[in-house]
């Protein structure tokens, strides 16, 4: 469904605000503009101009709501993530012109094309599969994974002025994890990679690129080579999909080695080409498209050699941290066509496997 602002005149005010915002920091600091998500007295009827005109984010129909919000949450946010033009639109489809990073919400009700079981679902109140976490009455919400105001959890270090990548703060009490860092090549210059760097680093900031949230714009770094701050965040809710190698989620140590009983998502590297039942050679020697993986050495997705030993895939490398068309949010990448938001020419869960795991022949069924 789609969410329209009211507006009365033209879009001119939101769209200078968001030409302000930079890689991720709107909704902090100077770019957060209280009256975009807030109402005083739930009776706004025109715009902020002196002649009643401008943009402004629609009252719910069941206010006044809580914390002098305009809307529940996520009519709220959706009022500005769905459908527009001046901010990311992370609600089913889009047309936006580029492959989005996380991929596509959904939402008990919505559009066919992205039912329950392609992602994360708003409004949600089941318990998180492979966790024990489960929302308040009123349903997952776009609040249990970002900080509206860019918090910081204060673990940032020299980060902190920066609110952390995509403002994700786990407000559930759960403790994960630190926040995700991340520079930006407009701001702090080429990645720097290895231990110094932060974990994503941006190429450009939104006011650059209009397509800065999408895929391509992206480098996961790896700066501890044993961790994954990604994996770490998705383990605030999916507790048991995510822990130390040879902990008792993951498990896959010992002499001799005992099998994982769960995928790693950090801590164990794909080998280079021929070196090992996991590596990058199919991707590598076609010189096509290549799954999104963590690089110490802070290598994007694209430019992976079949020497490069110290590529460590994570969620990211397989599922759409929003979701998309595919169960699971799964990535289906065969290595040819045209890259999307389901994978490019791949057509089921066999090709995510592949695109790291060579064994067996590309038409073998291993069930």
């Amino acid at each position: 469904m789609k969410r329209v602002l009211v507006t009365a005149g033209v879009a001119l005010g939101l769209v200078a605000m968001a030409s302000l915002a930079l890689a991720g920091d709107y909704h902090f600091l100077q770019d957060l503009v209280c009256s975009d998500c807030h109402v005083m007295h739930y009776s706004q009827s025109h715009g902020y101009n002196p002649n009643g005109t401008g943009v402004f984010n629609p009252l719910g129909a069941s206010g006044p709501y809580l914390y002098l919000l305009r809307n529940d949450i996520n009519s709220l946010c959706l009022g500005c993530h769905d459908g527009q033009n001046f901010a990311p639109d992370v609600f089913e489809a889009h047309s936006s012109g580029y492959v989005r990073q996380a991929g596509a919400l959904n939402e008990l009700g919505g559009n066919g094309l992205y039912p329950p079981a392609t992602g994360h679902t708003l409004n949600y109140t089941g318990t998180t599969p492979g966790g024990t976490w489960t929302p308040d009455a009123h349903g997952l919400n776009c609040t249990n994974c970002h900080a509206p105001h860019g918090r910081t959890n204060g673990n940032l270090g020299a980060f902190a002025a920066q609110g952390g990548f995509r403002n994700l703060f786990l407000g559930s009490g759960t403790g994960f994890p630190t926040s995700i860092t991340y520079t930006r090549g407009d701001v702090e210059g080429a990645n720097p990679g290895g231990a110094s760097a932060a974990w994503v680093h941006e190429d450009v900031s939104s006011g650059v690129a209009a397509g800065h949230y999408g895929r391509s714009g992206i480098t996961h770094n790896e700066p501890d080579q044993t961790a994954s701050r990604y994996a770490e965040f998705c383990k605030g809710c999916h507790t048991n999909f995510h822990g130390t190698v040879g902990g008792p989620e993951v498990g896959g140590t010992g002499s001799p080695a005992v099998e994982f009983i769960r995928h790693p998502n950090a801590g164990v590297n794909i080998g280079a080409v021929s070196g090992g039942h996991s590596n990058l050679a199919r991707f590598v020697q076609e010189g096509a498209n290549q799954t999104q993986v963590m690089s110490f050495a802070g290598t994007k997705a694209g430019n992976y050699s079949g020497t490069d030993t110290d590529l460590t895939p994570s969620c990211f490398s397989c599922h759409k941290a929003h979701g998309n068309q595919n169960p699971f949010g799964l990535i289906y990448m065969v290595g040819s066509g045209a890259i999307t938001e389901q994978g490019d020419n791949g057509v089921d869960m066999r090709n995510t496997c592949r695109a790291c795991h060579t064994q067996g022949g590309a038409n073998t069924n291993p069930w």
